[in-house]
């Protein structure tokens, strides 16, 4: 699984706004959250589209859970639709699964989970750094086999 998507995701890659990392019991596609959604937002801009039906119909082919997390970074969001980082996160993981759950035969099998700042990647010091904690996480979930 992680082969092909590291193949098919490798202009991606190279342009900084995909990374794939392989675990023992999971595969992380992990998109940077600015090129998916515009600042507040979360709506999946149309031009990340492709991208992510191109994933879930990879994420098609394989078995196991899929875990979408949404993350921000450390700067608080206050508005109506929005009242949390919290809010937005979980938003912003929603509406990446409802892409990636297009033509599923098992939509059932996709979760989504708004992390907010509790995980971030790298110091939230600079804007540079902020902008990488902003992002989803596609977590593909290793079948556990008894």
């Amino acid at each position: 699984m992680s082969q092909g998507l590291r193949t098919f995701l490798e202009p991606e890659i190279r342009q900084g706004l995909v990374k794939v990392i392989e675990e023992a019991d999971k595969t992380t596609v992990r998109i940077r959250g600015d090129g998916l959604f515009d600042s507040g937002k979360s709506e999946v801009k149309t031009t990340v589209l492709p991208l992510l039906l191109r994933i879930g119909k990879e994420l098609n082919t394989v078995e196991g859970r899929v875990l979408v997390t949404g993350h921000s970074d450390n700067v608080p969001i206050r508005t109506l639709q929005f009242p949390s980082n919290w809010h937005l996160s979980k938003a912003r993981a929603d509406s990446v699964v409802q892409v990636l759950m297009i033509g599923s035969a098992n939509p059932s099998r996709f979760i989504g989970e708004g992390r907010a700042d509790t995980e971030p990647v790298a110091a939230n010091d600079t804007p540079q750094n902020r902008a990488l904690n902003r992002r989803v996480d596609i977590i593909l979930l290793a079948r556990v086999t008894r």
